[in-house]
């Protein structure tokens, strides 16, 4: 039973977490920071509302194995053979350069080389909840730079679930048996893993089945839960750790039919305990050391944002891809991670890393993710400032005449391959621009005048002659970004007729007000297109079937 202190404090730790977020969502800063700072303040550091954050450890514990189990429903074994470029290449180059880099810095500071290798793999990772959150509320996970991140963040997610194999081993093995201890654990892990694979593939398809069956929601959230302990159990009952399981659970539903059903009936469920889990973190953290060694953290703080953004960075652009996408996508990618504390706090349960090292190596991470939505959302501007002209528009050079009267396609996919069939049949001059680089290969490969680049980027659209073409076709994602491209193409005086696709009709005035002459809204034209084939199969009236569509495109529906 729960005594009164207790729950006291429990309360405390749910009041402190829910002001803290909602504080820190005004200032636009992550929950994940919010959680962590709610608890540094209300533990025995600073205010000791909370005196003993061990008694909540099991807080953490089941926090660890749903914050993996979340990021293992987001891994996709597709995406990762689609991204196999930026994954397999830039990814592990980069958690190799930064783990020998930041695992030698914390070995020279005097910590044992089972904790320098600890602490090198938790800030070589970067933050998935962060980065994917920030890029999809900003409409660029399709970008170059967007594409690239994903890429790298998928390879470390591979790498986390090596380092919960190895983290357990490193602390209940001693040097001797260390090899043969580690082997063993990696054997263990891979047989564990593909047997819930197999269990994920041909078993659980058919519980969902049933228990979809039965209609409740509650009986669906909780064979969720049951599922994700019991995989926590098995990998525990093995000597590995219990947050491996969350993992490869996670994976092998994220690839089943009823995956976005689980995750939005479990969302509730996993963001209190996630919260809880980042707030027992906090109360852990020994916040004198901020005052203490304030210059040192920052230092280190900038550090490492600076390491990454640099090794990321350069590794991209060896890769071949262009500056501009290369430099935003190191800065996307220069924080650390949410898997990086957990793996940090599972080191000091283990006894591998005191709390103080640990403590310290938490505030530099926690610092760094707080900015992180800062450099993501002005990424695009600090590079603009960091690189000159020549390197931004360092793509392949378009294939064309300047003479030529074009029509500008941004984009070869579904609208854009037909828009090109119909310009090669009517023999209209055409240019293509297309920011996947794979799509460039193949479309060439068929004849296709395409060439590679961001069709929203003023200075790819300039170096493609947009100020003689005969028309130009735009993709955006958002309309706060296609407001602020067509600013940019009519504030340089080039007065080319723009048609603008968008997903709604959402601001539309907006856009025509700025400068568009067409607007092709997909959602409304699908819809449009229904109403059309619904009154041609049942021969209504045209009249009356027009005057319907003319009020649904103006209404945006």
């Amino acid at each position: 039973m729960l005594d009164t202190q207790s729950f006291d404090q429990l309360l405390i730790i749910l009041a402190a977490a829910l002001a803290s977020a909602v504080i820190f969502r005004r200032l636009y800063v992550p929950s994940i920071v919010a959680f962590l700072v709610a608890g540094a303040v209300i533990g025995p550091s600073v205010l000791d509302w909370v005196s003993e954050p061990e008694r909540f450890s099991f807080l953490a514990e089941f926090g660890v194995v749903f914050l993996l189990f979340a990021l293992g429903l987001e891994f996709s074994v597709p995406k990762l053979l689609r991204l196999k470029g930026p994954v397999f290449g830039v990814g592990s180059a980069q958690v190799f350069l930064c783990m020998l880099i930041f695992g030698s810095s914390a070995y020279f500071w005097g910590v044992s080389l089972e904790a320098a290798f600890v602490i090198a793999g938790a800030l070589a990772l970067s933050s998935t909840a962060i980065v994917t959150k920030e890029l999809s509320t900003l409409g660029e996970v399709h970008t170059d730079h967007g594409r690239l991140s994903i890429g790298v963040l998928l390879f470390q997610d591979l790498i986390a679930v090596v380092l919960l194999i190895v983290v357990p081993v490193l602390g209940a093995s001693s040097g001797e048996d260390l090899a043969s201890a580690l082997g063993l654990a990696l054997a263990k892990g891979l047989m564990l893993a593909a047997l819930l694979l197999a269990v994920g593939r041909w078993l659980l398809p058919s519980v969902y089945r049933e228990v979809a069956k039965s209609q409740s929601s509650e009986i669906f959230v909780l064979s969720t839960l049951v599922i994700v302990m019991v995989a926590a159990w098995v990998t525990h009952a093995a000597g590995l750790s219990m947050a491996l399981g969350a993992f490869v659970t996670g994976m092998m539903l994220g690839e089943c039919h009823y995956k976005h059903q689980i995750e939005s009936d479990i969302r509730g469920f996993r963001d209190i305990l996630l919260g809880l889990f980042f707030v027992t973190i906090g109360m852990s953290v020994d916040t004198s050391l901020l005052v203490q060694y304030a210059p040192r953290i920052i230092f280190f703080t900038l550090a490492l944002i600076g390491l990454k953004a640099l090794i990321i960075g350069g590794l991209i652009r060896l890769l071949g891809y262009p500056a501009k996408p290369a430099a935003q996508s190191g800065l996307i990618l220069s924080e650390a991670g949410e898997f990086g504390l957990a793996l940090l706090t599972i080191a000091v349960s283990y006894g591998l890393l005191p709390n103080e090292q640990a403590s310290f190596i938490m505030i530099v991470a926690v610092l760094s993710m707080a900015l992180s939505p800062f450099l993501i959302r002005h990424g695009h501007h600090v590079v603009a400032r960091w690189l000159k002209p020549s390197k931004l528009e360092a793509n392949d050079e378009p294939e064309f005449s300047s003479e030529e009267k074009l029509v500008l396609v941004g984009g070869y996919g579904r609208v854009g391959k037909a828009v090109v069939r119909l310009l090669q049949v009517q023999q209209v001059p055409y240019l293509v621009i297309e920011r996947d680089p794979e799509v460039v290969a193949a479309a060439r490969r068929k004849g296709i005048r395409i060439t590679y680049g961001d069709c929203t980027e003023l200075s790819i659209l300039s170096t493609c002659g947009i100020e003689s073409a005969q028309l130009a076709l735009l993709s955006f994602d958002t309309i706060e970004h296609a407001t602020e491209v067509i600013e940019h193409i009519r504030s340089a005086d080039i007065t080319t007729p723009l048609m603008i696709r968008l997903p709604d009709a959402t601001g539309i005035e907006e856009l025509i007000a700025v400068g568009a002459n067409h607007l092709f809204p997909e959602m409304v034209e699908a819809t449009i297109s229904a109403v059309s084939n619904v009154s041609k199969l049942l021969s209504l009236d045209e009249t009356l079937t027009t005057k319907v569509e003319s009020e649904l495109r103006s209404e945006g529906l």
